[in-house]
């Protein structure tokens, strides 16, 4: 054989490694055919990048998955899976049996490291939060109280001992691990001081300069937690409002180490509150704290300052900005002409399954509600299929559908960077509520009512 055909030979081998490198595939055990996303982590939000139809068999591949991270799995009917990719091949093996579903991952020490480390986490925290209550309220004389310290501090041991082993194995998981485990506490000390050293200790394992935490979600968990932290009980509003902007500026200078850090948790905490509602922390991010820190250049400081005022456009008792067009049923419409009390705007996606739940929901909400217009924004799907859906759920307002995905000029007017999002909009055209689902949406009117 000549060198050169054994050149090519070798050539094309290797571009077949590495285009299967990145391959992920899987097997659904008592699941009917249906279609299947793959969702991409960008902290707590997923875009979908891919879908596929499920073979008759339950098989499913996806090729070519973009970037290392945390992606999801997720079936139409709403079973999903989680799971790092890292330069090689996923293979996984879900069972869905009696409504008890079971995941198996094959040949990646990665995801079963990962998913060991969550299940035993989700226990760990479990333990932990009741053996708390009791250390915090029973008398420390008691054999009780001994009895519940044992335990708290031998869960705390035996969790750091198995996590260790997990680190150990240095891959991806690893590193995430240890970003995720919560810092350990001294039962022996006031909790006082447990809450101040837990505070110090908290990032104490995050590198913010490593850009793999962002395809993730667990630097935006780890943010979370540790505002969370900061709010107790016997605290007034103003003591609580006060720690959590301590809090956000805290985060913000750990952040300000590289450009990229700080435009993935600025915009992170932008969106967080621009969803909740949260005013005086929207005000305290658009001062972009720390960012004369930043080694970044005109182009990226004006990224964070089109950022900032992007959200600014948004806030709750800001006007909404119009949406004028024709919908998918050829009614022209204008949100500024809509004739009614409120207006619950809805951006969806057809691919998400929480969405299309809150569409069926929608029609009954309605009818109770005569005082509501609905208008419904389509960020992501077929045209067949989104009238096909308001057909079947017999929704009446209007829906729009432009086309132009996240691309929308509708979507960026109103920041929306995940679906659902929803927006109630009183007759003034005031944005006067952010709810993030049919809970909150009738929390609100029962407290118009």
């Amino acid at each position: 054989m000549s060198r050169i055909k054994v050149l090519l030979i070798c050539i094309l081998y290797f571009l077949n490694v590495s285009l299967c490198a990145q391959t992920v595939s899987g097997t659904f055990y008592n699941v009917s055919p249906q279609m299947v996303y793959l969702n991409a982590y960008t902290g707590l939000y997923m875009e979908t990048v891919d879908s596929v139809m499920m073979s008759e068999d339950g098989r499913v591949e996806f090729d070519n998955v973009g970037h290392k991270g945390m992606y999801q799995i997720e079936t139409e009917s709403g079973l999903y899976l989680d799971f790092l990719c890292d330069d090689e091949p996923v293979a996984f093996v879900l069972k869905n049996e009696n409504n008890v579903v079971s995941v198996e991952f094959i040949r990646s020490r990665l995801n079963n490291d990962w998913h060991k480390y969550k299940n035993e986490r989700a226990s760990y925290d479990e333990k932990q939060q009741v053996l708390k209550q009791v250390l915090r309220n029973y008398d420390s004389n008691t054999s009780f109280y001994k009895e519940a310290k044992y335990e708290f501090e031998k869960n705390q041991t035996d969790f750091k001992n198995f996590t260790d082993s997990l680190i150990s194995h240095g891959n991806y998981a690893s590193k995430l691990i240890s970003v995720d485990r919560p810092p350990f506490i001294n039962t022996d000390d006031s909790f006082t001081k447990q809450r101040e050293d837990m505070k110090t200790a908290f990032f104490e394992m995050v590198d913010f300069t490593d850009t793999t935490l962002i395809p993730t979600n667990v630097l935006t968990t780890k943010v979370i937690d540790y505002l969370s932290i900061l709010q107790f009980q016997g605290q007034t509003p103003s003591e609580q409002e006060f720690s959590v902007i301590l809090g956000i500026d805290y985060v913000m200078n750990l952040a300000s180490v590289s450009y990229p850090m700080y435009r993935f948790v600025f915009e992170y905490l932008m969106i967080g509150f621009h969803e909740l509602g949260f005013n005086a922390y929207l005000d305290y991010l658009m001062r972009m704290p720390y960012v004369e820190q930043l080694d970044a250049d005109d182009v990226e400081l004006e990224e964070i300052y089109d950022l900032a005022e992007k959200y600014s456009r948004v806030k709750i008792g800001i006007k909404a900005p119009e949406i004028t067009g024709v919908d998918i049923n050829n009614v022209e419409f204008g949100l500024y002409d809509i004739d009614n009390d409120y207006v619950i705007l809805l951006f969806w996606s057809y691919s998400c399954a929480h969405c299309r739940e809150i569409m069926k929901e929608m029609k009954y909400f309605l009818k109770e509600n005569t005082d509501f217009t609905f208008l419904s924004v389509c960020v992501n799907g077929e045209r067949k299929d989104i009238k096909k859906l308001i057909r079947k759920n017999g929704l009446k307002g209007y829906f729009y559908h432009d086309g132009l995905s996240w691309n929308s000029p509708v979507v960026n007017a109103y920041a929306v960077t995940a679906t659902p999002s929803i927006f109630i909009i009183d007759k003034d055209k005031k944005i006067v509520a952010k709810p993030f689902g049919f809970e909150e949406i009738n929390d609100f009117v029962n407290s118009i009512r």
